[in-house]
């Protein structure tokens, strides 16, 4: 490996041959390297004319963005590309990588290796369970794109929604994301929506896009979810919308109404606080005159 000042004609910045990094560090990288320089140049391999970024690629940008015209690297002695690819994650596993980086990774290794090998080589030092399931997982991942891709990087799609989101259509993937996005929707409940809608099109027999066509007009998360769920488990949701009543009924008599979730228990609780027989005897009385 040797030191070496290069020109930007000299390194093809359009390559991500090796490099995997997801989204761009140039941004982050630029404060940085603008007061202090570059303190570890990055790592390019030479490809015919070109060198590649093997390792540093947001330092690169950072560098270029900043109007210099030459930039400090080491240039790696020739070796194959595998050796290359494992440099390439090893330089960047101490900072941690996201879901998306993750499965750009398997990609980049799947070039050289079958996708057992890189389940059983790669997969332990990503910190992810070796599984073939896990495997295809990624693969999905990598093909995502847009706002999908942005929330699997940034955690505000998490693996076990996104397994639900990758069971539509992926045409469908990023309208349905920007619906939930939209109506405000926590993770679990963005979780019961992608689930919800899959269980009803299949009860109903229907295409879970054309049911999503349907429901997407609602611009209120509550209603959206309460539309759901009446029409998943119409008994249920009746029984949960009569206890909700009753809920805010013994509240007036500073009573508290706990019921099991999803009613998988048919035992409610009821809460009351007194502090004298006296007061005990006021509330039930008050209580008694609510009930039906």
């Amino acid at each position: 490996m040797r030191w070496a000042r290069l020109s930007w004609q000299e390194i093809d910045l359009d390559s991500r041959t090796f490099v995997f990094s997801f989204p761009s560090r140039g941004d982050l990288l630029r404060e940085s390297i603008h007061r202090f320089g570059i303190l570890e140049p990055p790592l390019v391999a030479r490809a015919g004319e070109k060198f590649l970024p093997v390792a540093g690629e947001g330092r690169l940008l950072a560098w270029k963005a900043l109007g210099e015209e030459e930039v400090p690297v080491f240039i790696l002695p020739e070796t194959d590309p595998l050796r290359l690819q494992e440099m390439a994650l090893e330089s960047n596993l101490w900072r941690g990588l996201n879901l998306v980086e993750k499965a750009e990774v398997v990609v980049r290794f799947r070039r050289y290796l079958a996708p057992e090998e890189v389940v059983r080589r790669v997969f332990p030092r990503l910190g992810l369970s070796p599984t073939p399931e896990g495997y295809f997982f990624l693969e999905e991942v990598a093909r995502t794109s847009g706002r999908v891709r942005q929330a699997l990087a940034t955690g505000k799609l998490p693996p076990r929604a996104a397994r639900l989101l990758f069971r539509y259509p992926s045409e469908w993937r990023e309208r349905i994301w920007n619906f939930l996005e939209r109506l405000g929707l926590s993770a679990s409940e963005k979780r019961e929506a992608l689930e919800g809608i899959l269980d009803l099109a299949r009860r109903e027999d229907r295409a879970p896009e054309d049911l999503l066509r349907e429901l997407e007009d609602r611009t209120d998360r509550g209603e959206f979810l309460s539309e759901l769920r009446r029409r998943l488990r119409p008994h249920l949701f009746q029984t949960q919308q009569k206890l909700s009543r009753l809920r805010d009924r013994v509240r007036t008599a500073e009573a508290l109404l706990e019921t099991p979730p999803a009613l998988e228990t048919d035992t409610l609780s009821l809460t009351l606080r007194f502090r004298s027989e006296e007061e005990l005897r006021s509330k039930l009385e008050k209580l008694l005159k609510l009930l039906p």
